[in-house]
């Protein structure tokens, strides 16, 4: 059964995964803090938030869970919906041992809502797995039950984050933030070119999504351990609030087309400066 009607009940019953995560250094967390501040600020009662991006990779899928711990940190009643279901990456990099069901048995009809719903050591935060690798996840998320599901856990929860797919690779992404009260474009910081952040942008609203922003991700990564910084502005130019650039990368950054054609361009140069010498010569 599920628990419409009751809102702000916790369930001590509810089962509980544990989470392994590192800590965020102090200005990767302060730039997440911003996030949630300006969310907040940005209309009355935006509480279910969809997290997108344009190509996959891009960092959304870390920065939208760290959104929730953010809300629950401020002890807000917070639920973290993977939607991933094609690309999840939540039970590996949080090392949950624990099998569990999920959204994709849920809205096959297999469970109940109550029983895919999972707490977690943060007494303020649950969250949704994906659950089963669906071999239609647009034909799941399209259909009327996971309306209904948004529209349940809205009475229950402060504030939902919906990790959704990137939309430019599928439409699963577009179909999911449609049913969110806004939506939050993240981009990653000079390696997303600027056509596909204009095309992603582009379904979004043609789908009626509520664009409350774009994350600049990964702003001033280094080649090993962390990178973090602020990219104040609006991106390239799209969303209604901020930009604040969120960043911080494992290993290697790798780099964009970009930088390897100036690279590229910047040897051949050198070599051409180096024949005109020898000519003079």
């Amino acid at each position: 059964m599920e628990f419409e009607g009751q809102k702000n009940k916790f369930f001590s019953a509810r089962e509980r995964v544990l989470l392994k995560m590192s800590a965020l250094p102090f200005q990767a967390n302060e730039a997440i803090n911003s996030l949630r501040g300006n969310i907040q600020l940005s209309g009355f009662d935006i509480r279910v938030i969809g997290v997108t991006s344009a190509l996959k990779h891009e960092g959304k899928s870390s920065l939208s869970f760290r959104l929730a711990k953010s809300f629950a940190a401020l002890e807000k009643r917070t639920l973290y919906i993977d939607c991933d279901i094609r690309n999840s990456q939540t039970v590996s990099r949080y090392k949950i041992a624990k099998q569990c069901e999920g959204i994709s048995e849920y809205l096959c009809g297999k469970t109940d809502l109550n029983s895919i719903i999972y707490a977690t050591q943060d007494s303020c935060l649950d969250l949704i797995l994906t659950g089963a690798v669906a071999p239609n996840p647009s034909e799941l998320f399209s259909g009327d039950l996971f309306a209904r599901m948004l529209k349940t856990v809205r009475q229950e929860y402060d504030y939902v984050i919906v990790d959704t797919p990137p939309v430019n690779a599928v439409i699963d992404g577009v179909l999911i933030a449609n049913r969110c009260d806004g939506s939050i474009l993240v981009v990653e910081s000079g390696v997303t070119e600027r056509i596909q952040v204009q095309r992603a942008k582009q379904q979004l609203e043609f789908a009626g999504v509520k664009l409350l922003g774009v994350v600049l991700n990964k702003v001033g990564t280094r080649k090993s351990g962390y990178g973090y910084g602020y990219g104040y502005g609006y991106g390239y130019g799209y969303g209604y609030g901020y930009g604040y650039g969120y960043g911080y990368g494992y290993g290697e950054e790798k780099k964009s087309g970009k930088e390897k054609r100036r690279k590229t361009d910047k040897n051949a140069a050198s070599g051409r400066s180096g024949q005109d010498s020898q000519s003079e010569k």
